[in-house]
């Protein structure tokens, strides 16, 4: 019998869902900042470590620059919330065009996260995101 989710499971996987649709819209950078701490971030990519909204605007910009066409399909969401810091799994299938040669990728990927709420019951923050090896599909 499956678990039932809590209300936080629910607000975690909302957070992780409505990350990815931005991402997947390219959405403008300013939509994306308030999902991300600015001191303290550890951002790891394949590519690059961003440690700041400036080094995320950079790479942003970046992306958006080498892909179009992208998506994000959220395959799974574990939470775990220890006061109020959440540690979370993700497995996302990520779909993009190259601008270089037009050629389409997907690939599933798992990524931790940590969370940190400000304050309990705050709205939480992106302050750790590791990317793991992505998987071609």
């Amino acid at each position: 019998m499956p678990s039932e989710q809590t209300g936080s499971d629910r607000e975690i996987a909302g957070f992780v869902q409505r990350w990815y649709d931005l991402l997947s819209e390219h959405a403008p950078v300013e939509e994306l900042l308030p999902f991300v701490a600015d001191r303290g971030l550890v951002m790891a990519f394949p590519e690059r470590t961003l440690y700041s909204h400036a080094d995320f605007r950079d790479w942003y910009t970046a992306v958006g620059e080498a892909y179009s066409d992208q998506s994000h399909t959220v395959e799974e969401v574990t939470a775990h919330e220890d006061g109020t810091r959440v540690d979370v799994d993700v497995t996302v299938v990520w779909t993009a065009k190259s601008t270089a040669d037009g050629a389409v990728s997907s690939f599933r990927i798992k990524q931790k996260w940590q969370l940190e709420r400000p304050a309990p019951g705050a709205r939480p923050l992106i302050v750790d995101y590791r990317v793991g090896e992505p998987a071609a599909i």
